[in-house]
């Protein structure tokens, strides 16, 4: 009975480490406002093509013509790649860009991509992710 019972607690200990990890992860429902959508144009100065996630870093000017930096992030490169037709050299510092993200719920300048325009083409539209998004 002792040893059925360490057994199931085990099973249990293991289950909430493997869920926890799944959960921050793809926790991005957790970090970004998926309800709201901010669009604004920039310039794309560094395209981070890496794992776990692809991210665009671009300047924005301010509404007192400040620059803030904005980072992007977006799926793996292996989905970029797949999916959404991506390479190394999609993006390139100096590129202008619009672009839409589902922003940070603690006011940061990052967001979760959700569509970006580049030379006056979509080159990847993610704005259905909804309540999704991220997975």
């Amino acid at each position: 009975m002792k040893n059925k019972l360490s057994i199931c607690f085990g099973l249990a200990a293991a289950l909430l480490m493997i869920s926890s990890l799944t959960f921050a992860h793809h926790g991005s429902i957790v970090s970004y406002d998926i309800t709201k959508i901010v669009t604004m144009e920039g310039t794309v100065t560094e395209f981070q093509w890496r794992n776990p996630h692809v991210y665009v870093m671009y300047d924005v000017k301010g509404a007192q013509g400040n620059v803030v930096n904005w980072g992007a992030e977006t799926h793996s490169p292996i989905v970029c790649e797949n999916q959404d037709g991506w390479s190394k050299s999609t993006l390139k510092p100096g590129d202008k860009i619009t672009i839409s993200v589902f922003p940070s719920k603690i006011g940061t300048a990052r967001g979760l991509l959700a569509k970006i325009v580049l030379n006056g083409k979509v080159i990847i539209d993610d704005t259905g992710r909804g309540p999704q998004a991220g997975q």
